[in-house]
């Protein structure tokens, strides 16, 4: 009788085995850098990420640790960002002709879309919302830019967690939803890989947040658009 037993507790340990090695690796605290757990806390749930958007004065993390996307790190940071010339201002809502700056996003051609009136200005290709993560689609306007931004959110269990320091300039259209730079993949143009927000080539978002309304100083990291200084329209749609 024992004997017979044999082979289905062989076969139960083999299973184990199995979904042990296949499992998403999960991480105590304990392997967590001091950072990425005071985001933890911080950005645990929408409000609370929203709530330190909003505070946040865009600069440079240091001593972050090492950034994570689906459970897997990522292999370097990108270059600190310097700040401008405080004299020079970046962004404004109309264009030197005072025709009015709108950004499009077409999701269904992963394309990006700056436009002064009906001339286009800039083409870019983008990554989007991956399964789970759409992207949000309408018609709002950036109400904050943020030179660094600190992204976390997803779940290890899953397997989708990401942690993301120093992220550079974000554009901020519709709560937490914003186009930004992207290090931690290279599928612009090829497929949905963001959580939800407008990834952008590092260059490529430099280049619109630039160009994008609100206007602010070049030496300030952070602004929230206002009615005499708005941000630009943003038009999302597949």
């Amino acid at each position: 009788m024992r004997l017979a037993l044999l082979p289905i507790a062989v076969l139960i340990i083999l299973a184990s085995l199995f979904l042990l090695k296949n499992s998403p690796p999960l991480t105590n605290n304990k392997s967590q850098n001091p950072v990425e757990l005071s985001v933890a806390k911080e950005h645990d749930g929408t409000d609370a990420f929203l709530n330190q958007v909003k505070k946040s004065k865009g600069e440079w993390v240091e001593n972050a640790g090492i950034p994570i996307f689906e459970n897997q790190p990522v292999a370097a940071l990108p270059p600190r960002l310097a700040l401008k010339d405080s004299s020079q201002i970046l962004g404004s809502h109309i264009a030197a002709d005072g025709a009015e700056k709108w950004i499009e996003v077409d999701i269904s051609d992963l394309k990006l879309y700056a436009w002064e009136g009906n001339r286009q200005v800039y083409q870019f290709p983008i990554s989007s919302g991956r399964p789970g993560y759409n992207t949000v689609q309408g018609e709002f306007r950036v109400w904050r830019k943020v030179r660094n931004q600190t992204y976390r959110g997803g779940s290890r269990i899953r397997g989708d967690y990401y942690y993301l320091p120093n992220v550079p300039y974000s554009l901020f259209f519709h709560e937490g939803y914003a186009v930004h730079g992207a290090y931690w993949h290279n599928d612009f143009g090829v497929r949905r890989r963001s959580s939800g927000c407008v990834n952008l080539k590092i260059s490529d978002a430099e280049k619109v947040y630039n160009w994008a309304g609100p206007a602010m100083s070049g030496g300030v990291g952070a602004l929230n658009s206002t009615t005499d200084n708005p941000g630009v329209r943003v038009v999302v749609h597949d």
